[in-house]
């Protein structure tokens, strides 16, 4: 389990991916190999964590989810006002 202020650097690191790539959509296995080659962070995570800290994002609208039209895969792009906090450093 990881702890509160990762939660929140696995946040920042998950939305970076997305917003730096612009109307990309990416699944979580995306999301997890570009966190982990771009070395964002310095601890382990696992799948459940990041779809936690995905679900928040698309909470605050940062992110959102669309799905395979043949099937059930979640895809996550970044919103406007996610690109902008990226870019503001929120």
């Amino acid at each position: 389990m990881i702890s509160n202020s990762q939660k929140e650097e696995l946040r920042h690191a998950a939305r970076e991916v997305l917003a730096t790539r612009p109307g990309t959509a990416l699944d979580i296995r995306g999301i997890r190999r570009r966190i982990e080659q771009g070395k964002l962070l310095d601890f382990g995570f696992d799948d459940v964590d990041l779809r936690a800290a995905l679900a928040v994002l698309a909470g605050k609208d940062q992110i959102t989810i669309v799905h395979d039209g043949l099937g059930s895969t979640e895809h996550f792009i970044a919103t406007a006002e996610g690109i902008l906090a990226f870019e503001r450093g929120h």
